[in-house]
């Protein structure tokens, strides 16, 4: 097969054939770094200004309910913003209880995330995989206070957990782990998984996959242990602290491993300079549905901790939809560096970024 070093502008022509329409246009953005909306206050993020009217607008009952401080235990015991999961409610407050000022107002925090198209994707989502419209089944918290210290608004849902920060850099991106997940074409998604957001993601990695030569894809393809959950046929629903010893791998599992860790799959630096630019390339996708400010953010984290280069990627071969070689599974991992594509039955997207591997985070499967 002959193979192309991959140019700045062959890579924006793949990337518009592979994804099409907005969601390569972000993917492009993405890599040309190009300006989107920027924070009103110097050292402020793009989520300051709209979680500080969120929060002024709140009567006194609704702050009760779904305002806590910075480090309000949760129920592993530890802070709960530090917890990620792909089902569960974050307080007790709907979206669609507030006023419909307030709502739009919640929009806008969503909308200083992520990027143009995607706050309707997500909209879309949960009538895909729940059958409900978006409001009702998204609950949403604030930890800390918008006008002093650190703060965060949480969105959680099903096959949901989303950030908005105040700061424009925090130590972990998006100030903590997030979750997101798709099912369009029903809870065990056809082959090629029509419809779903971000499969498109999953063509990018492949990409990189099919780059490899024969040897680098032994090292590439794991053919056990891939994290799920489902263990010995049941859901695994334990939580998972920063000390928990685990017997297998587990999905939800997003601590890092540190600079001596061992990880799953094909080191990026041992790649050639075309499969590199590829494993670039999907990661420029990865980032495509957040606004430029979060992408910066996981960048810096990444850079601070080595870079791609420092991290591995991995395809599992177990659950291969369709048994068609096109991986569903995969996973990039460095020293604090997790991003796992977990594509059958349906797709999980798990997400954790931080500057220091010391970084703490719960998780479960929900």
């Amino acid at each position: 097969m002959t193979r192309t070093i991959i140019t700045s502008v062959s890579r924006r022509r793949f990337m518009r054939q592979l994804a099409g329409g907005a969601v390569a246009a972000n993917i492009v953005e993405a890599a040309d770094g190009r300006s989107q909306d920027q924070p009103a206050v110097v050292g402020e993020g793009p989520s300051a200004a709209p979680i500080r009217a969120f929060y002024e607008s709140l009567t006194m009952e609704q702050r009760r309910r779904m305002c806590f401080e910075w480090d309000h235990p949760g129920f592993t015991g530890m802070p709960l913003r530090l917890h990620v999961t792909n089902n569960w409610a974050i307080s007790p407050v709907s979206i669609n209880s507030f006023s419909e000022a307030q709502q739009r107002l919640i929009e806008d925090i969503v909308a200083s995330v992520l990027s143009p198209g995607w706050p309707e994707r997500l909209k879309r989502q949960a009538r895909d995989d729940t059958n409900q419209a978006w409001g009702g089944g998204q609950k949403i918290a604030i930890f800390g206070r918008p006008e002093r210290g650190p703060c965060q608004c949480v969105v959680t849902g099903f096959h949901l957990t989303l950030r908005a920060t105040c700061e424009r850099s925090p130590s972990a991106a998006f100030h903590g782990a997030i979750c997101h997940g798709h099912q369009p074409s029903g809870f065990n998604e056809r082959v090629g998984h029509p419809n779903n957001f971000f499969w498109y993601q999953t063509q990018l990695a492949n990409q990189v996959y099919q780059a490899l030569d024969r040897e680098q894809r032994q090292r590439a393809l794991v053919t056990r242990d891939m994290p799920f959950y489902m263990v010995d046929g049941r859901i695994d629903r334990r939580h998972i602290l920063p000390d928990t010893r685990l017997p297998i791998p587990l999905e939800p599992d997003v601590r890092f491993k540190g600079p001596r860790g061992t990880f799953p799959g094909m080191p990026i630096r041992d790649m050639n300079r075309e499969q590199k630019a590829l494993a670039n390339l999907t990661l420029d996708g990865l980032l495509s549905p957040y606004r430029r400010e979060y992408q910066e953010q996981v960048r810096r984290c990444l850079e601070r901790q080595g870079g791609l280069e420092a991290c591995s990627m991995a395809f599992y071969q177990q659950h291969d939809v369709g048994s068609d070689g096109e991986w569903d599974n995969w996973r990039i991992e460095g020293p604090s560096f997790v991003w796992y594509y977990r594509g059958f039955p349906h797709v999980h997207v798990w997400i954790h970024v931080a500057d220091d591997p010391n970084t703490p985070v719960t998780s479960h499967f929900g």
